[in-house]
């Protein structure tokens, strides 16, 4: 008999937006609360948006096994002196899922998506700390009948202790939850589902040369109150062409049922690599590319992502 967990959030609300936006942001396993990736500052945090010295466009096609799939579009520009504006939206979803009757027969296959649109803001206060916030509009959708939507927040900072070191911080889903509607013959029927609440903590240093290091602590709330905890550690190293290659290790499991005996050491890697792509004169639009080598053998999944600065 084989055990899957549904860790870290993977069996509640807003687990299709906890998977990563963009390639270098996967490839760093996720430990980017501190650093900056042109195209997707509100993704990892807010703040970051007072950094924003250009307006910055992020584009991410995601293509994952079992059907799975993640795009994301995000938009930012400075606002003078010391601030910044952006808007995003990051879609992930399922294809070809198999209904199946009480009797278990199959039925017809359908999809279920997940949807945030967000409205981000950061505002640096000095040249040390900056503060952000997103306000998030929340869409899911499983089958024709069965959809829900909501409102929910995050605020983060940053603190700059030197160009070389930055720490950051965000609290994630606040008052986050879905307004169910479902229909069932012709009765409809509403309830809520929350979703958990996200603390996280993180550091990103550039002090050895062409060596950039990311730490990420995670700590997740649930509905249940259940706390589940997740580590992050990253590393990019730039070679003299501008091509940047990265890895991270994530923990695999933020909690483990007492009893269960898990195989192997807690920890996935994660790979990618990043290239600049010449379109003209001086303009350049960076490439992104993460894979994920699956957690319980679901197959690989290739991400590419875009961004430009103009």
């Amino acid at each position: 008999m084989n055990i899957v967990f549904a860790d870290y959030g993977g069996g509640y609300a807003g687990s299709g937006f906890r998977y990563g936006s963009n390639a270098r942001e996967f490839s760093l396993a996720g430990a980017l609360i501190a650093d900056k990736t042109p195209g997707f500052y509100a993704f990892s945090n807010p703040a970051l948006l007072q950094f924003a010295r250009h307006n910055h466009i992020g584009i991410s096609f995601q293509t994952m096994s079992l059907d799975r799939s993640i795009q994301s579009f995000s938009y930012a520009r400075r606002l003078p002196p010391n601030a910044g504006v952006g808007l995003a939206i990051l879609r992930s979803g399922t294809d070809n899922i198999m209904g199946r009757d009480g009797m278990n027969n199959e039925t017809e296959s359908f999809s279920s998506s997940e949807i945030e649109g967000i409205i981000s803001f950061g505002v640096g206060f000095g040249s040390k700390f900056a503060l952000g916030i997103n306000i998030k509009a929340l869409f899911t959708t499983i089958y024709e009948d069965y959809k829900g939507n909501g409102i929910s927040g995050d605020i983060g900072f940053i603190y700059k202790f030197n160009r070389r070191l930055f720490v950051g911080g965000i609290i994630k889903n606040l008052n986050a939850s879905y307004n169910w509607k479902v229909i069932i013959g012709e009765d409809e029927r509403s309830y809520e589902e929350n979703f958990p609440l996200e603390y996280s903590m993180g550091l990103a240093y550039s002090g050895i040369k062409g060596v950039s290091l990311f730490i990420q602590e995670d700590i997740m709330i649930t509905p249940n109150d259940d706390v589940n905890y997740r580590t992050r550690i990253g590393s990019e190293y730039k070679l003299k062409n501008k091509i940047k290659l990265r890895g991270g290790l994530t923990q695999s499991y933020g909690a483990v049922p007492e009893g269960t005996k898990i195989d192997g050491i807690n920890l996935k890697p994660t790979f990618g690599i990043g290239a600049p792509l010449k379109v003209w004169q001086r303009q350049y639009i960076q490439l992104d590319y993460a894979l994920d080598p699956g957690s319980v053998g679901e197959g690989l999944s290739h991400l590419f992502s875009f961004s430009l600065k103009f």
